[in-house]
């Protein structure tokens, strides 16, 4: 089980690499949907750090992690924007799903599973970290906790922590 898990990841840290490696102009061109049916790609949110997390409605460890997103969307507004796709279900029903939650970080959907293979996601949730100017520094699968996840940002956002409210 072990190899794999480290099989597993190396095949992954190969696409981050080869994302990389491209500029990622494919993944900033690859779209998702707004709640009101328009379309976006990760390069419609450049000019600020990205943390795009996946997510399902029916995945238990997604629902769990959501207020832990939502409270780091919240500390770090203006600094770092946090988004939730939803890779299941339609926009209205991902945003009245959050909504319910009480979470309020804007929500999309990957209704065609094109975002989710363009970073080569095989279990959710997955968040993406993107850089202010739209390339890809990491692809984290599994729940994060708060912590762990001003720990992620902090690692891969240095100067993040100079705009958060405390």
């Amino acid at each position: 089980m072990k190899w794999l898990i480290l099989a597993t990841c190396g095949v992954a840290t190969m696409m981050i690499a080869a994302c990389k490696e491209s500029g990622n102009d494919s993944l900033n061109d690859v779209t998702f949907e707004a709640a009101d049916g328009a379309s976006v790609s990760v390069g419609d949110f450049r000019g600020q750090p990205l943390v795009l997390n996946l997510w399902a409605t029916n995945c238990a460890p997604c629902v769990h992690e959501m207020p832990a997103l939502d409270q780091i969307a919240n500390e770090f507004t203006g600094v770092v924007q946090v988004i939730g796709v939803n890779v299941l279900d339609t926009p209205q029903n991902a945003a009245a799903f959050a909504a319910d939650l009480g979470v309020d970080y804007p929500q999309y959907t990957d209704p065609d599973g094109r975002l989710s293979s363009a970073l080569s996601v095989t279990g959710l949730p997955a968040t993406g970290f993107f850089n202010a100017e739209g390339e890809l520094i990491e692809v984290h699968q599994g729940a994060y906790t708060v912590d762990e996840l001003r720990t992620a940002i902090e690692q891969n956002f240095p100067d993040a922590n100079e705009g958060v409210v405390p």
